[in-house]
């Protein structure tokens, strides 16, 4: 790429590649430089989202990334059980790679690796080198940081991919198996049968803190394979591990300046999941730039800062109800109880728990929730009802 691109994106992760790749293909003129702190481009990582949250009119588009797709899935619990019919997709790395791949080839999509992003702005990025990137427009898609406006539980997991010698026995994806020892917060282990002799296995944990203990979770993990499984004969062939971000409460207008992805809050606030989000963020920002490539440069560089302003906004706005069901997660019920929340949700209709999932809770949906005896005691529900109070609680507890 010898001239100016006219997008930087700064992050090669999930969110990044997605908006890239969505760009470049529905504006065929369009240049776009990845700046990567790591050594390659999307990590190594696995993506899963439900298909009823992706737009139908992108379903095929993403078709690419898709690695493995099954018609239903199951939840266990100590007092339900359930397989619910909604298609569950996953991605992964190398399927992401490969989707933008061609565009590298062609020349449009230039990659840096290993380079280090001192300053952002809006229309350029200085490297840790002094050297001066510019753009119409730059994005921030970089990994999750720490922000004193945002208050946070932690999903953590540990994932082994196991080759057996025989068949395994899972015919499809086990979301949470929450029957297993609650330990320090909520706890529940997700299968995902990619064939008859390979398997992921992820334990995963709810938990008020960051900190992940995964040589004692790989031990958990080889008891579930061998007492749960009934698998005594396998290889790991990959593992993984993560924490993730659940959002609890959240000052308005906190992710400023904006960014997309993790960074900016983009993820599911109650699950963690981050690839519904990424691709919006990704279908929106294309089309914004597809409106705008036309305007001159500082005013197209506006309105997309603008566009990304405005997402984060109703991502607010709209998540709201999460985070109190976050809240009722996290502070009102007791840690090794927080398996009954979810217990309780699982027994609603399916559309509600798609709608769930996708973001699109209706009002009827909410107060559905919310009606009937609570998993979790009134008086704490009540307490931490109010996301104000809980900041202003949350803020004085930090004081020095």
């Amino acid at each position: 790429m010898t001239e100016t691109p006219d997008m930087i994106i700064v992050g090669a992760g999930l969110s990044g590649l997605l908006t890239a790749w969505r760009c470049l293909d529905v504006n065929p003129g369009l240049t776009i430089e990845i700046v990567e702190a790591s050594d390659q481009i999307a990590g190594d990582h696995t993506w899963s989202f439900n298909l009823t949250d992706v737009a139908p009119d992108l379903q095929d588009w993403i078709k690419p990334f898709i690695a493995y797709q099954w018609d239903r899935y199951d939840v266990k619990f100590p007092k339900r059980e359930r397989t619910l019919d909604i298609p569950y997709c996953t991605g992964n790395s190398e399927t992401l790679r490969a989707c933008v791949q061609p565009h590298i080839e062609s020349g449009r999509l230039q990659v840096r690796l290993n380079t280090r992003v001192e300053t952002l702005s809006p229309d350029h990025v200085v490297l840790g080198n002094g050297e001066k990137l510019s753009a119409t427009c730059v994005l921030d898609a970089r990994g999750f940081e720490p922000n004193n406006d945002v208050f946070l539980g932690y999903q953590k997991f540990v994932g082994h991919v196991i080759k057996t010698e025989t068949p395994h026995g899972v015919e499809r994806p086990i979301i949470m198996d929450a029957t297993v020892e609650q330990l320090g917060g909520y706890r529940f282990v997700y299968c995902l049968p990619y064939s008859e002799t390979e398997l992921l296995v992820e334990d995963t944990y709810y938990t008020d803190g960051p900190d992940l203990q995964s040589q004692e979770v790989d031990a958990l993990i080889k008891d579930y394979i061998r007492d749960r499984l009934r698998v005594d004969e396998y290889e790991v062939v990959r593992r993984e591990k993560g924490v993730l971000p659940i959002t609890l409460a959240v000052k308005k207008d906190a992710y400023y300046p904006p960014a997309i992805g993790i960074r900016g809050g983009f993820f599911h606030a109650v699950t963690g999941y981050s690839f519904p989000d990424a691709l919006k963020n990704a279908y929106w920002l294309a089309w914004g730039f597809d409106c705008f490539k036309n305007f001159p440069d500082e005013q197209a560089e506006g309105h997309i800062y603008s566009a990304c302003i405005n997402l984060k906004r109703e991502k607010y706005k709209s998540e709201r109800f999460l985070r109190l069901l976050n809240r009722m997660l996290f502070r009102a019920a007791k840690p090794t109880e927080r398996y009954s929340v979810l217990q309780r949700f699982y027994g609603l209709n399916q559309g509600l728990i798609e709608r769930f999932y996708g973001g699109t809770l209706t009002w009827r949906d909410k107060a559905r929730i919310l009606i009937g005896k609570p998993p979790v005691p009134v008086s704490k529900a009540l307490y931490n009802f109010s996301e104000s109070a809980f900041i202003r609680r949350e803020r004085k507890k930090d004081a020095p």
